[in-house]
């Protein structure tokens, strides 16, 4: 691993900065707008020094934001970039983003319906045309606007390298080209493609869902070798299939489409005939002609097996007549669903580690870019005003101090560094080379900052001082563990042997259980409250879960008590009030979740608790991939199956009054899940997704619509079960683990020095994406990050080593 210099051999001679006028930019403009700090002359000398200052400010929250800095760098330019990248502007920006989504909901067909049933749906509220259509123009003028700011501040040839930018400003106006189609067809126009194109400002707008992109896109080729792995095992399956149950020829009556018989049966009239009903078949028979009719009818069928969905059943009228039949299904889930999958999850680990891998790398780079670039821009300017006498002084402590007055970092972060300059001032340290302002501003990098434990103040009183101490030991936490435990015990008991009157009685045994605990409760906490003092029961976050948790109790208990009496008391017995029965509720469901105490004193519970708090923190850009994909899918899914399901009384004459076979998308009623609006169509891509009976809507929409609808659904299973959950699967794996060692690590270190439990505790803070894979990065050397300065195109470093 190369690390940087204490003082690199190289020495900056000049710098030059670009001063770009508003509009200008191109490569036969530049000379004229460069202008030489040393030798500028219409600037004043406090001019320069704030426009050094910017700079160093920007190049810094570029470095914290993991930003690329190649982007202008003159007052006015700086001052658009640091309002663009605003706290504010970034909120509007994802709430124009969220806006523009949400119009999906009130377009056409609108989801304005108390219930998507369609027979009971009645008629929905659609919004007069030009209301959508205005806030969708709105929207995406704003996200043109949005598109032009970033054009001016990167540059016009710059342009051309950002590739996401080069498509949003496609895809922006292929958006406007659809919206005024629809307006000039006053809004008859149903099929608006424009809308299954909107998650694009989704993706573009996070840097970290772009790298899940390109990470996906990366899996691809590996994923394709074993999907074509996975469809000859399906095929070779598919073909021993239906040798092995053929179909008599006397039951083979022809029919115009080959995919008619799917999964359940034939059809009839509008009704789909039971399988298992024809007892005039033999069993084997019986599995040919309903599983294994066509090669497509078994193809779909034992795809549909492979993700056990129609497990035992298609396997059931041959295994009904000989047992050894079972080897075939067996063998076939053995390998498909238990290899050939889990071959998936470690195709798609492999690329996701090593990919975000080499992303966070890259963003490694941006921030030592950031950062050195600041360092050679301050370093130039203390140059100039004398504060330093050479380009080996480096920068001056209170120059760094103006940087950190007006920088936007968290606060925890600015208190750190500016910590770290007192201390390096008070060992008579006046200025930073470049690994010491480096080493200063790494204190970014930090997720998360050591919290100092405060002492217990111990009484003077022997007895009270040894009182403390009972309560201050682990041992008191764990029996209050062991306690609460038990209470939850008492509860399961009481409700599964008198679950009315626990539920309904105020002087049940459950109450007075609980109001023994309660009791408890109080004391146990008011104890350590006033043992540890106020800043040491707080410094444990779960004393403050544990609290809050008692405080509602004895909150809801007095309620209880002042209403209905105390349980103990010879008062009478109330019975069947609401408010009783919802007061008994509360009370045990508080009690079982103040059980959750346990985790931080057991470590693999700890850890994937923490895992867990890990994901939903880090979810954001795997969320978004999945509100992408359910958008455009249920988008498409509209356009293509929007009304095909329609709904006809069983005893009309349509029906001839047949009733609905078992187990058929009608039998089951499943007339709510239907592509009629995107409400609807949301639900029915997480059914599909989910995989439990996603058969019955392939041979629903089949059966309606066309054979080719099954593209539609193997298409949103492979992409929403097989790439993006499996995805998060590996994000999972990869932060546990990541957890796991760090843990052990920290416990080991802890153990040596006699603070176990505070170390494991420490260790296990929240980790972002960034930080897991931080270990396992390279440091950028020397001269690559100099060759990414000198890439600049506003700002140019001329170097000459020595």
């Amino acid at each position: 691993m190369e690390t940087l210099e204490t003082d690199p051999p190289l020495t900056p001679t000049s710098l030059f900065y670009v001063r770009m006028n508003d509009g200008d930019d191109g490569n036969e403009n530049e000379e004229d707008h460069r202008n030489v700090n040393h030798d500028s002359s219409a600037e004043s000398t406090h001019e320069k020094e704030d426009l050094s200052i910017l700079q160093a400010v920007v190049f810094i929250e570029d470095a914290a934001k993991y930003r690329d800095i190649r982007h202008k760098i003159d007052r006015n330019a700086l001052r658009v970039y640091r309002i663009y990248h605003s706290k504010p502007i970034e909120v509007f920006r994802t709430m124009v983003i969220c806006i523009i989504h949400l119009l999906a909901f009130f377009e056409f067909p609108s989801s304005l319906t108390w219930t998507s049933d369609i027979r009971f749906r009645g008629e929905r509220i659609t919004l007069p045309c030009g209301i959508t259509e205005s806030i969708e123009l709105v929207c995406l003028l704003l996200l043109l606007a949005d598109v032009c700011i970033k054009i001016h501040l990167i540059g016009k040839v710059e342009v051309l390298k950002k590739k996401w930018l080069v498509a949003a400003v496609f895809i922006l106006a292929f958006s406007l080209i659809d919206w005024m189609v629809t307006i000039g067809l006053s809004c008859t126009e149903t099929k608006r493609f424009r809308r299954i194109v909107r998650p694009f400002f989704l993706i573009s707008n996070s840097n970290l869902m772009k790298k899940t992109v390109k990470c996906v896109q990366r899996t691809l080729p590996e994923v394709a070798s074993v999907l074509l792995l996975l469809a000859l095992h399906l095929y070779v399956f598919t073909l021993l299939g239906m040798l092995l149950f053929p179909t008599p020829r006397d039951i083979h009556k022809p029919s115009n489409n080959s995919m008619e018989i799917f999964l359940v049966g034939n059809s009839s009239n509008s009704t789909t005939l039971s399988p298992i009903s024809n007892t005039t078949l033999s069993p084997v028979a019986q599995e040919g002609s309903t599983y294994f009719r066509t090669i497509s009818n078994a193809f779909m069928n034992l795809l549909v097996l492979l993700t056990t969905a129609n497990n035992p059943d298609v396997m059931m009228p041959a295994y009904q007549n000989n047992r050894f039949y079972a080897l075939y299904f067996i063998t076939f889930l053995l390998i498909g669903n238990y290899c050939f999958m889990n071959m998936f999850l470690a195709v798609i680990y492999n690329q996701f580690r090593g990919y975000f891998k080499t992303s966070m790398q890259a963003s490694l780079l941006r921030r030592r870019v950031g950062v050195r670039a600041a360092y050679e821009v301050l370093k130039d300017r203390d140059l100039y005003t004398h504060v330093s006498s050479s380009p080996e002084s480096g920068v001056a402590i209170e120059t760094v101090r103006l940087v950190l007055e007006d920088v936007t970092l968290p606060k925890k972060v600015k208190r750190a560094i500016s910590q770290d300059l007192n201390e390096r001032q008070t060992n008579q340290v006046s200025s930073l080379k470049n690994l010491q302002f480096q080493e200063c501003f790494d204190l970014i990098v930090k997720e998360s900052f050591t919290r100092h434990k405060p002492e217990v103040r111990w009484l003077y009183n022997p007895i009270l001082r040894r009182l403390q101490r009972v309560i201050a030991h682990r041992f008191y936490n764990y029996f209050g563990n062991v306690v609460a435990l038990f209470n939850v015990i008492m509860i399961s008991v009481e409700l599964a042997t008198q679950y009315d009157k626990s539920l309904n009685s105020n002087k049940s045994a459950l109450n007075i259980v609980n109001f023994a605990f309660i009791l408890y409760y109080l004391f146990e906490q008011t104890f350590k409250l006033a043992a540890l003092g106020w800043k040491r029961y707080v410094y444990e976050r779960w004393n403050i879960f544990d609290g809050i948790t008692t405080v509602f109790l004895v909150i809801v208990e007095i309620f209880s008590i002042a209403k209905y009496g105390l349980p103990l008391s010879k008062s009478g017995e109330v019975h069947d009030q609401l408010s009783l029965w919802n007061a008994v509720r509360i009370i045990n469901i508080l009690i079982m979740v103040r059980l959750f105490r346990i985790i931080p004193h057991i470590k693999a519970m700890s850890i994937v608790a923490n895992t867990l708090v890990d994901l939903i923190k880090n979810l954001k850009a795997f969320a978004g991939i999945l509100v992408v994909i359910y958008y455009s899918f249920a988008i498409l899914g509209i356009e293509i199956f929007h009304d095909v399901i329609t709904y006809t009384e069983e005893n009309s004459t349509a029906t001839m009054g047949l009733v609905y076979d078992c187990g058929t998308y009608q039998q089951l009623e499943y007339w709510a899940n239907n592509f009629d609006d995107f409400a609807a169509a949301i639900v029915v891509l997480w059914d599909v997704m989910v995989v439990n009976n996603w058969s019955i809507f392939l041979a629903a929409y089949a059966k309606a619509l066309s054979q080719w609808s099954y593209i539609y659904f193997i298409v949103w299973w492979l992409v929403s079960v097989l790439l993006v959950l499996q995805l998060f699967t590996a994000l999972i794996i990869e932060n546990f683990i990541m957890k796991w060692d760090r843990s052990s690590r920290h416990e080991e270190a802890g153990r040596n020095e006699d603070q176990g439990n505070n170390s494991f505790t420490e260790s296990l803070h929240y980790m972002s994406l960034h930080e897991m894979f931080r270990e396992n990065l390279e440091e950028p050397s020397e001269s690559v990050i100099l060759q990414e300065i000198n890439g600049h195109k506003f700002l140019n470093l001329s170097i000459s080593q020595t």
